[in-house]
């Protein structure tokens, strides 16, 4: 049976969810529709929402739909109990809810006290209307004495107006569950942050009772970069944070998701400096899961949040970022940004090679250790014209460029190549970074080049980022080893690949077993 894509068409969803709530043996609910899933489907109608709704209208409102796997998990990471009060802040299809119905249900729980401690909220007229129905259908289908006019505490509301009391009540819980919405916002309307995922998480921080706990998932992104601060600050100022686990797979908990998730579980308590517990979960298949715990001071360091995997990542965290190496920041090196950026400067880039025309190198021309002036791609020009307007965004010595977006899935995330300073000067396009020598103390760049495009560096680079950029403010923390001098004529000498890597693991202090671990690219899978 096809579909139109359906989006807010209240009437529709209505009649639906009535039709659903008839099959399900809820007393006074009418058979209106035929019903397109089976009603014993885990949240049919959630499910038969996120297939016939368009992608724009999801993408608008941040939407994706948690498999029931991490629900479980998550209401578990929060200690749930029975007498707990929960409430979902951006509930969608009250997955999180069923979750927890399921639990009070087979604890023969009444009806009262169901209605008593289960929330849920979201903005979106239609989500609520099928959370209600599919609260009804459940607990009609396991004997409850179910009307269309049972009524729970599920409400279309905004969650992030309630922050200060702006609810028509003040609100608290034990137990905050959920999957926010991920959508960028302007900061200025947005509690401060940048997406709509960390405002719901200071959100529901506000909800929650002295001691109570939160479990979420959330995208990765917020683990590094200035406009996160925010948020790392209330997870190391305000709360215990508890767990931080990773999603291996990119895409195995949602569809169309290209940011990598983290199980985040804090508790409205005193922060203190105990162990976090950290690891990885797989999602493909059957949900697996590895944790243990690490060092606060190893996840929390430098307004960074660090997720190790395995214990093989906190060793390297605590010998490459806290043994008293030298930082690139601190070490006569300069991290920048190119400065062009095509939209805003379409009027001096050029085809044309005339004498007072300039190269323009884009990340098309920078591959691991490889400049390749030379290569073109269509529809990015490779000259500019040079004139005073744009002389400051011009340099003219050498630099070590490297790509600002990568992605988990590639073999490297980061990449770097030389190039050669030029008289008459030349200028970087806005997705590459690059650095640069200060002053003549400082490490050479033929150097950095090899430690930038190591398999160490690679790794140490993703532990600590969660996103698809490679910033430079990232780049400026990186350790750089005590003893250079014999990269130094690795590098004059183009040593071979494997015998550079091992020089690297060496200068960093790394055992056998280290090295070979950085070496293996297992990384999470061990």
């Amino acid at each position: 049976m096809n579909f139109p894509m359906l989006n807010n068409d209240i009437k529709y969803w209505d009649q639906l969810c009535e039709s659903f709530e008839a099959a399900c043996g809820v007393f006074g609910a009418k058979k209106i529709l035929e019903l397109p899933f089976d009603i014993n489907d885990w949240d049919g109608l959630g499910g038969f929402y996120e297939k016939n709704t368009t992608k724009q209208h999801k993408s608008k409102y941040g939407q994706f739909f948690t498999p029931k796997s991490i629900v479980e998990y998550l209401i578990k990471s929060t200690r749930y109990k029975k007498t707990y009060t929960i409430a979902d802040i951006s509930c969608g299809s009250g997955r999180f809810l069923l979750g927890v119905i399921e639990k009070l249900v087979d604890s023969r729980a009444d009806l009262q006290d169901i209605q008593n401690r289960v929330f849920g909220f979201d903005i979106d007229p239609v989500l609520t209307r099928i959370s209600l129905a599919n609260i009804r259908g459940y607990l009609a289908k396991n004997g409850y004495k179910i009307t269309l006019d049972t009524d729970f505490n599920i409400e279309c509301k905004n969650s992030l107006e309630g922050v200060g009391g702006l609810f028509s009540k003040k609100y608290e819980f034990d137990c905050i569950l959920g999957n926010p919405p991920y959508l960028k916002a302007s900061p200025k309307q947005n509690l401060g942050h940048p997406n709509l995922y960390a405002s719901f998480v200071e959100t529901g921080v506000s909800f929650l009772k002295k001691g109570g706990s939160l479990g979420y998932i959330i995208p990765k992104s917020f683990v590094s970069g200035a406009y996160f601060s925010k948020l790392r600050q209330i997870l190391t100022e305000q709360v215990l944070t508890e767990e931080i686990i990773t999603l291996y797979e990119r895409n195995g908990a949602f569809s169309d998701v290209l940011q990598e998730q983290v199980l985040l579980t804090i508790q409205n308590s005193e922060p203190t400096k105990k162990d976090v517990t950290v690891g990885v979960a797989f999602t493909n298949g059957k949900f697996e899961i590895s944790t243990f715990k690490s060092p606060y001071n190893t996840v929390f360091w430098e307004d960074i949040v660090c997720i190790p995997s395995n214990e093989f990542d906190m060793r390297l965290v605590n010998k490459c970022f806290k043994n008293g190496f030298k930082k690139i920041a601190h070490a006569g090196l300069r991290v920048s940004t190119g400065q062009i950026v095509p939209y805003r400067m379409k009027e001096y880039l050029t085809e044309e090679d005339k004498k007072n025309h300039r190269p323009i190198y884009w990340s098309h021309n920078i591959a691991a250790r490889k400049f390749e002036p030379n290569k073109k791609q269509k529809g990015r020009q490779h000259m500019m014209i040079d004139c005073k307007e744009i002389e400051t965004e011009k340099l003219h010595e050498p630099v070590l460029a490297f790509k600002r977006i990568s992605a988990k899935e590639q073999s490297r995330r980061l990449e770097g190549a030389l190039i050669p300073g030029h008289s008459q000067g030349y200028f970087l396009e806005n997705h590459l970074n690059f650095i640069k020598r200060e002053h003549e103390q400082a490490p050479s760049l033929e150097v950095l080049q090899i430690l930038l495009n190591s398999a160490l560096w690679d790794r140490l680079f993703r532990l600590i980022n969660g996103n698809t950029q490679v910033s430079a403010k990232e780049i400026r923390i990186f350790p750089i080893p005590h003893d250079i001098d014999f990269l130094e004529e690795a590098a004059k000498n183009q040593t071979d690949h494997e015998h550079l890597e091992s020089a690297i693991n060496t200068a960093y202090g790394l055992t056998t077993d280290e090295s070979n671990y950085v070496l293996s690219g297992r990384n999470e899978i061990m």
